[in-house]
């Protein structure tokens, strides 16, 4: 009996010491490489390398663990056409997409698209046929942060914990699902942390 007790303990312990070796590897995760291929105008990345790495620096462990790389590709579009914002090659590897420096034009958008794109600060003109955006610096990079990186950094996290997702692509803009619920307050925040980051990059050019 004595034998079979500190058997079972110590396979116990083996499975303790093994769970916390696996979760010290998974909590020191070095941070994702961020790859920028260069693209030529009128396409351009709204979130610079900095930006990108500021910004996974301050998500949650959990979340960016086992992200290997964050790349900035060319554009991307749907079938109909619609700029796709992030895909996924697959586990770990996350893809943000060039969009155009001048002013957007898409197909048409439903009222809570325009209403989402309305509260990043891009000014809208809208129509049954198609739509135009215009964005300011400041709100593009606002915008691809929160509905295109972090929800890319969702995906990532998904397929990590096992939930996988058939299609690469994460956002594009005729994405019909609900918008990225966030508050007043959040999107302040963020868009004070990415002035700053902005403030700093001119400061050290």
């Amino acid at each position: 009996m004595n034998t079979h007790s500190s058997s079972g303990k110590s396979t116990r312990t083996r499975d303790r010491v093994e769970e916390d070796r696996y979760d010290n590897a998974w909590r020191s995760t070095r941070p994702a490489r961020v790859i920028v291929t260069p693209v030529e105008s009128p396409l351009y990345h709204p979130l610079s390398k900095r930006d990108v790495q500021r910004v996974l620096s301050v998500l949650p462990p959990e979340s960016t663990a086992g992200l290997r790389s964050v790349s900035l590709l060319g554009a991307l579009t749907t079938a109909d056409g619609y700029p796709v914002l992030v895909s996924y090659r697959k586990q770990g590897f996350i893809r943000l997409h060039a969009v155009p420096s001048t002013t957007w034009c898409t197909g048409p958008l439903n009222a809570a698209q325009v209403a989402d794109l309305l509260r990043y600060g891009a000014h809208v003109g809208a129509s049954p046929q198609e739509t135009h955006i215009t964005w300011t610096p400041g709100a593009l990079r606002l915008f691809l942060t929160v509905s295109a990186l972090m929800p890319g950094v969702s995906r990532h996290r998904r397929e990590r914990e096992g939930l996988m997702e058939p299609h690469s692509i994460v956002r594009a803009m005729d994405d019909k699902t609900e918008p990225r619920l966030v508050s007043d307050l959040a999107l302040r925040q963020w868009d004070e942390f990415l002035s700053e980051a902005a403030g700093e990059a001119k400061a050290g050019a």
